[in-house]
């Protein structure tokens, strides 16, 4: 693990400021969810995360403060956890949160109400659940903390009157009510630490807790638990603050007839979220899949996979395609296999099961479109008749073929910064067949205090970097607030061609410092660090080095798209294109072409089948060798410089 507030070389990786992922529309539309639970809530109580968030579950929990998310933990129990910050429910710091290492109530998650009237202490209810502080954010200090809180009844209020929380204490009510505070008695906290210290850089990333619950003030209709973090800022630190201190919580369970030495549950389950099925990329045009499908195919991919219980168990894997009609188009079956508790032998290892080949043809049919989108769906079953939990059974990843190249996930774990002079940072993209680039989206972060306000960059691309060879480069751009936390588009004042590999990103110019480098976000979910270069001008002495930290930056090239054939996303143009014979009895067909603006020795052909494989491409277009065709229907497309012309022909013998 790198940590936060990291310098390698010129390069800069720091906490989010802010949570972009959450917001007062994104709030308001769970909020008006349909509640499906009735209250008081009944036992057992559970919770793993393992759902869509951004906010909790809102049939369990009554405040919706926390971060659900799969990015911010390390080696979760389940895919999914609960990340406590100092961002509330609409993504920014909490009004009440100030500079001056004053410890500050900050995130709550609270039950709804529990029904525990019919039950005695010695019915041995215990309260289980897993944390883990710091994940993949910042780590709190040794003045922070976690803590768990039981819901006294009102006539058994405590005294907090003593208690020192630095004013204003961020609780439910927005004031600091000591009547309120007075109801919450503190059954258990932990101290902040890093994870490397936490867990000594090995299993378990993460550690339990039981909490027996004895004192008959809590065998009541309305009982209620909450966890909350206390968090507290450093001078200094107020503009990377919002995940500068985080805590990770997994697995809360709450039943009866427990044992607080109890570590097994029937449960198999993902310990991850799914991944793309692509090679590095989450996402490239539809038209470079199809022009050579197996280059861009990953050749495995990497499951994750937990037993939680005691005892060895028999369980099903698979994983299917469906399309945009909900169809299954590709499925793999990975049968049954035993897998041994992982507190004995870690995740699955089981081949079939743990790395799964990648099926050669997951997508269909491969025909031109404008763009596509699956769905990759991994399913478990424990036999013969399931487990606890089937909701942490299934994981789906959305494969999209849209009109750009994406390494990154959507969501930024950190922010990357460059200082020095001139410094530029790009990513290397690949192609299956010539394109043209229109435009690049840049993923810039707010910050607190809004730091790269008015900082200008140009937009630069490569072709080679050694020896470097720029293509393009344009006019100084600008944006506003408004164009943060989100893919900001960057239209190219001209569209530039692209072929094989070429490099994007942007340069921001004069002497640049952390305190004005311009903020992009940084998703820590998907290493590309290869792919990522940084030249400052100061500590590389102008030449190019690779990234220090292990990621993604956020810049997606986009390419142009036409809808109308999507062999390719070059605009069609009147080469005067000649090809006979049509239908073909041979074996060659034969290229003329009569334009005004052809350009000699700047010519390739690529020729395609109905389903959209490529099946020949090369630079002599007067005579090509279609011998070893069958019979059928092809599509021939022709390319010169910013001129391409695409015909079809039929081979008929």
């Amino acid at each position: 693990m790198i940590g936060m507030n990291t310098t390698y070389a010129q390069e800069v990786v720091k906490p989010i400021p802010l949570n972009h992922a959450k917001s007062q529309k994104v709030l308001q539309e769970h909020l008006n969810v349909v509640k499906s639970t009735d209250l008081p809530l009944s036992l057992p109580f559970w919770d793993d995360f393992s759902y869509k968030g951004p906010y909790p579950d809102i049939n369990l929990w009554e405040d919706q403060n926390v971060y659900i998310n799969t990015g911010f933990a390390v080696h979760p129990k389940t895919v999914g956890v609960a990340t406590f910050d100092m961002l509330d429910a609409e993504g920014e710091i909490y009004e009440h949160i100030e500079p001056g290492n004053i410890q500050y109530k900050a995130d709550f998650l609270t039950t709804h109400p529990i029904d525990l009237s019919s039950f005695l202490p010695e019915d041995s209810l215990v309260l289980s659940f897993y944390y883990q502080p710091q994940g993949r954010g910042g780590n709190p200090s040794r003045d922070e903390s976690l803590v768990l809180q039981f819901r006294l009844p009102e006539d058994n209020a405590k005294d907090h009157s003593n208690e020192d929380n630095g004013g204003d204490n961020g609780d439910d009510n927005g004031d600091d009510d000591p009547d309120e505070e007075d109801l919450w008695e503190t059954v258990w906290s932990a101290s902040g630490t890093s994870l490397s210290e936490f867990s000594q850089d090995t299993f378990p990333y993460f550690k339990r807790v039981s909490i027996p619950i004895v004192d008959e003030d809590f065998f009541r209709e309305d009982f209620q638990f909450r966890f909350l973090n206390y968090v507290a800022i450093p001078i200094g630190q107020w503009n990377n603050s919002g995940t500068r201190s985080i805590w990770n919580i997994d697995y809360v369970y709450l039943d009866q007839g427990r044992s607080v030495f109890e570590t097994a549950y029937n449960d198999i389950a993902f310990a991850a979220p799914g991944q793309t099925i692509l090679e590095d990329y989450t996402s490239i045009p539809w038209s470079q899949y199809i022009a050579d499908p197996a280059s861009w195919l990953r050749d495995r991919f990497t499951v994750r996979i937990s037993n939680l219980d005691a005892v060895t168990h028999n369980y099903n894997y698979r994983y299917f395609v469906k399309d945009e009609s909900g169809t299954t188009i590709a499925t793999y079956l990975g049968g049954s296999a035993l897998i041994p508790p992982f507190q004995e032998s870690g995740y699955q290892d089981h081949g079939p099961h743990a790395t799964p080949i990648v099926l050669p043809n997951p997508f269909s049919p491969l025909i031109p479109a404008a763009k596509r989108n699956f769905d990759v769906i991994h399913a478990l079953h424990k036999t013969p008749d399931g487990d606890i939990a089937p909701r942490n059974d299934t994981i789906v990843y959305h494969q999209a073929f849209e009109d750009y190249f994406a390494f990154d996930y959507g969501n930024p774990e950190s922010i990357h910064l460059v200082k020095g002079f001139n410094p530029e940072r790009v990513l290397m993209f690949t192609t299956a067949h010539s394109d043209l680039l229109k435009a690049i989206r840049v993923y810039f972060m707010d910050t607190v205090d809004n730091q790269d306000a008015d900082r200008a960059f140009e937009v630069r691309i490569y072709d080679s970097l050694e020896p470097e060879n720029k293509i393009y480069s344009s006019e100084e751009v600008e944006y506003t607030p408004e164009d943060k936390g989100v893919f900001f588009t960057i239209p190219l004042e001209e569209m530039v061609e692209v072929s094989g590999t070429f490099y994007i990103g942007i340069r921001q110019t004069g002497n640049v410092t952390l305190n004005n480098s311009l903020v992009l976000g940084f998703d820590r979910s998907n290493n590309v660090q290869h792919r990522l270069f940084i030249k400052d001008g100061v500590q590389s002495d102008g030449n190019w080095y690779q990234s220090g930290f292990e990621g993604a930056l956020m810049i997606r090239p986009v390419m142009h798209r036409e809808a109308t054939t999507g062999v390719g996303n070059l605009p069609e143009a009147d080469l005067q294109l000649r090809l006979y014979p049509n239908p073909v009895s041979g074996d060659y067909i034969f290229i003329d072409v009569d334009a005004q603006d052809w350009h000699t020795g700047q010519t390739s052909y690529h020729i395609y089948n109905t389903t959209g494989r490529l099946m020949r491409s090369g630079m002599d277009i007067s005579t090509i060798n279609v011998s070893d065709f069958k019979n059928g229907i092809y599509i021939l497309r022709v390319t010169n410089g910013h001129l391409i012309e695409t015909t079809r022909f039929i081979i008929s013998r």
